[in-house]
C-alpha cells in the first residue's frame, strides 16, 4: 500500500494553505491523506464523517474543520484525522517512515528570530527522511518547478522528486546551478567555467530526464549565493525543490545551509528532499 501524504495542522492560516497544497497533491497521486494535529495530553482518532455534537476540545475543531474543508474541495480523497501528543516538531518527524512526504505550513517570522529559536517547519524538514513541503503560499500551476541544482549526491533525489512532479503537473523544470568565479591562478577563463559547471548540471540531469523525456528542461547558471538566487526565481515558480543531508536530532539545526536559509525567504512552496541513504 502506498504511504500517505501527512499534513501538520494547528488552526492556523498557514496550516490552513498547507492543507489545500495537500488535498490537491494527494487528488492528483491518488494518495491517502492524514491530518495530524499535535497538542492535547492524549491520542484519538477522529472520524472524516459527521462532525462531532459534544463539546470540543481546540483539537478536535481544528480536526473537524480540516474534515469539512476535504470534504467541500475534494469528496474522493481517503484520509483519516489524528490528534497526537507531544512536542510538534518530533512528533512530525517521527512519522516520515510512514509518509510519501509531510506538509507544512510556515508562518512569516523575522530571520533573527527564526535562526535563534528554529521553527517547527526547519526542524522537521531537517531530520525527517521523507520530502518535506513547506508551504508559506500557493503559486500559479502555469509557473514551472524551479530546482537547485550542485552536482553532488545530496540532490539526487531532489532531482527525481522534481521531474517527477513536474511530470505529473505537466510543466517544465528550471535547473538552477550557481556559481562563483574560481580564485585560482590561471582560473580566469569564464567560457571555460561556464562551459564546465554547464556539464555539471547535465550530468546531474541525465538519469531523471532519460526516465522523464516529455519533461522540458531550461539551465541556468548564475553567479551568486544558491539561497539569494533561488529566493528571488521562487517568485516565478510553483514549487522549489533543494536537497539536503539532513542530520540527527541531537545535531540541532544547520540554519546555514540552503534549504534552512530558504525557509525564510521562499516566496512559493519549497520542497527540501533528503539525500538517499546508501
Amino acid at each position: 500500500m502506498s504511504k500517505p501524504i501527512v499534513v501538520g495542522i494547528d488552526g492556523r492560516p498557514d496550516s490552513a494553505i498547507a492543507l489545500d497544497w495537500a488535498i490537491a497533491e494527494a487528488a492528483r497521486r491518488g494518495l491517502r491523506l492524514t491530518v495530524l494535529h499535535v497538542g492535547e495530553a492524549w491520542s484519538r482518532p477522529v472520524a472524516g464523517g459527521p462532525l462531532m455534537t459534544a463539546p470540543q476540545t481546540h483539537g478536535q475543531k481544528v480536526v473537524a474543520d480540516a474534515a469539512a474543508v476535504i470534504q467541500a474541495m475534494n469528496r474522493d480523497i481517503r484520509f483519516s484525522s489524528l490528534i497526537v501528543p507531544g512536542t510538534p516538531a518530533d512528533v512530525l518527524a517521527s512519522w516520515a517512515t510512514d509518509a510519501s512526504m509531510i506538509v507544512l505550513g510556515n508562518r512569516n517570522r523575522g530571520a533573527l528570530t527564526t535562526a535563534a529559536l528554529g521553527s517547527v517547519s526547519g526542524t522537521v524538514a531537517s531530520q525527517a527522511r521523507c520530502p518535506v513541503v513547506v508551504v508559506r503560499s500557493l503559486a500559479s500551476d502555469q509557473l514551472p518547478v524551479l530546482l537547485g541544482v550542485d552536482g553532488s549526491a545530496v540532490t539526487t533525489a531532489a532531482v527525481e522528486f522534481a521531474f517527477d512532479y513536474a511530470s505529473r503537473h505537466k510543466t517544465w523544470v528550471r535547473a538552477v546551478h550557481t556559481w562563483h568565479r574560481s580564485m585560482f591562478p590561471g582560473g580566469d577563463d569564464i567560457a571555460e567555467e561556464r562551459a564546465a559547471h554547464f556539464r555539471i548540471v547535465s550530468d546531474a540531469l541525465a538519469a531523471a530526464r532519460d526516465r522523464h523525456p516529455t519533461v522540458p528542461v531550461r539551465i541556468s547558471r548564475p553567479v551568486g549565493r544558491a539561497e539569494e538566487v533561488l529566493s528571488e526565481q521562487s517568485m516565478e515558480a510553483q514549487l522549489l525543490v533543494v536537497g539536503t543531508r539532513g542530520h540527527s536530532p541531537k545535531a540541532g539545526l544547520l540554519l546555514g545551509s540552503v534549504s534552512q536559509a530558504l525557509l525564510r525567504t521562499v516566496s512559493c512552496p519549497l520542497a527540501v528532499i533528503p539525500a538517499e541513504e546508501r
